[in-house]
């Protein structure tokens, strides 16, 4: 499951960058209602229910947020499952530049069908895609499965995922970029490398 990553302004003119409020409120709605479900069938549900029950809790406790504070200049990520976390910490003079990049599964990287792919991707993210490849069938399950990445690319050659969806919904990764780097003062780029 695809969890949409939200970009929020706030007061202060800092941006957060990850999952929205209203899907925590609904993974935990979602969770206190079939924990009832199971206590008032006195735990004698089925394998579905403990899994459905196990899947909600993960959601519920899943974070995934990027804080880009103004006033202290510094980038604050923090990723997984409570209470294993891992953070990152940056300032806005240690990033380079805000990079979209496209990464399809199934080829090798360097290849000319990976480069064929990431330009298809790129082409698919700008409502571009080429419908001449697509015949039917079982071709439709071959098809390479083309995502668009948003990373942060530090001077020091670091790299740092924000967020990944597939290309046809990553217009919304492109105006995130876009807001990211005019905060940070760095470029970004949305192009395939030379």
């Amino acid at each position: 499951m695809e969890i949409p990553l939200r970009l929020v302004s706030r007061k202060d003119g800092s941006l957060f960058y990850g999952i929205p409020v209203s899907f925590r409120i609904m993974m935990g709605g979602m969770l206190a209602l079939i924990g009832a479900a199971v206590v008032l069938e006195e735990f004698h549900t089925g394998l579905l229910g403990w899994i459905a029950v196990v899947l909600l809790l993960l959601g519920f406790v899943y974070k995934e947020d990027w804080l880009f504070d103004v006033s202290g200049k510094t980038i604050h990520g923090v990723v997984g499952f409570y209470p294993l976390l891992k953070k990152t910490n940056l300032t806005f003079e240690e990033v380079a530049y805000i990079q979209l990049a496209a990464f399809s599964k199934g080829t090798v990287p360097g290849s000319e069908e990976e480069k064929s792919s990431n330009r298809e991707a790129f082409d698919e993210m700008r409502g571009n895609a080429s419908k001449s490849g697509l015949k039917g069938g079982f071709d439709v399950l071959r098809r390479k499965k083309l995502y668009i990445a948003l990373l942060i690319i530090t001077k020091n050659e670091e790299h740092y995922l924000l967020d990944m969806v597939p290309a046809r919904r990553a217009s919304r990764l492109s105006n995130a970029g876009r807001a990211l780097s005019a905060l940070i003062g760095c470029s970004f780029f949305e192009n395939l490398p030379g």
